[in-house]
């Protein structure tokens, strides 16, 4: 997965186009029966701060000291509705990789060249 939490992103399509915010979390697809729990691409979402805000009625479960009424969250979007920001141009870019020769991997901005993390 070439986007990883803590990494800048901009919504490239649907509502919130054009909007900007940090990964909180990435949730990696997993199918779920016989397969074993291999990847599935399709299922990959990530949850970016600010972005994609809904508000979830939550009432009183018990005598748990919950937070209850209506709680405005961020929701998960689909990872191919994002493009990472490269730190170095600030532009959404796509993502390139290197394999230096001590067998490390890198993630490369495709329209400045500069390498990240």
């Amino acid at each position: 997965m070439y986007i990883r939490t803590g990494d800048t992103v901009e919504v490239i399509s649907g509502e919130h186009k054009g909007e900007r915010g940090e990964v909180q979390r990435v949730h990696v697809g997993r199918r779920s029966g016989h397969q074993g729990g291999q990847a599935d691409r399709n299922r990959d979402r990530i949850v970016v701060a600010g972005v994609n805000l809904v508000t979830k009625h939550q009432r009183r479960t018990g005598n748990i000291r919950t937070q209850t009424g209506r709680i405005e969250r961020e929701a998960p979007i689909h990872i191919s509705n994002v493009m990472l920001v490269c730190p170095r141009c600030n532009k959404p870019t796509r993502v390139g990789h290197e394999v230096l020769p001590d067998g490390t991997k890198l993630r490369r901005c495709k329209k400045c060249g500069e390498s990240f993390e």
